[in-house]
């Protein structure tokens, strides 16, 4: 499996560096986003190190895909939303991700939040924020 040894993602994935873990599997790792521009707000990534989404397979990108909506509807269930928003971006982070963001109508955060939420959650926030997805799954 290809990675790059100065991506974050790719040190998450070969735990050099910590995260909030949410799901492991032999292709994918999905965390919490460090910086959350919505409550829940969570990262899938696929282990394979490719900068784009573009750039993956015909069968992976099925698959991510397939994933993502599975983690779209445990988060709905979790926060209670009907909507939660997908972002693929990536130049922040070139490595292949996608964002899932929980949002509830009125919650102040526009059409695609645009910064991270103020004041962000603490440690023990994001801890019990990740241990409440992963009950769901």
């Amino acid at each position: 499996m290809h990675k790059e040894k100065d991506c974050i993602f790719c040190k998450i994935i070969t735990k050099e560096l910590s995260c909030y873990k949410i799901y492991e599997d032999e292709n994918l790792i999905v965390i919490l986003d460090i910086n959350p521009y919505s409550i829940g707000h969570t990262l899938i990534i696929p282990k394979e190190h490719f900068n784009w989404l573009w750039e993956i397979g015909s069968k992976e990108y099925y698959e991510l895909m397939g994933k993502t909506k599975y983690f779209a509807n445990i988060l709905q269930k979790v926060f209670k939303t009907e909507w939660v928003e997908m972002v693929v971006a990536g130049i922040g982070i070139q490595h292949t991700h996608i964002h899932l963001l929980p949002r509830q109508k009125n919650d102040g955060l526009g059409e695609l939040p645009t910064k991270p939420i103020i004041p962000k959650p603490n440690d023990s926030e994001m801890q019990k924020i990740a241990e409440n997805i992963r009950k769901a799954l």
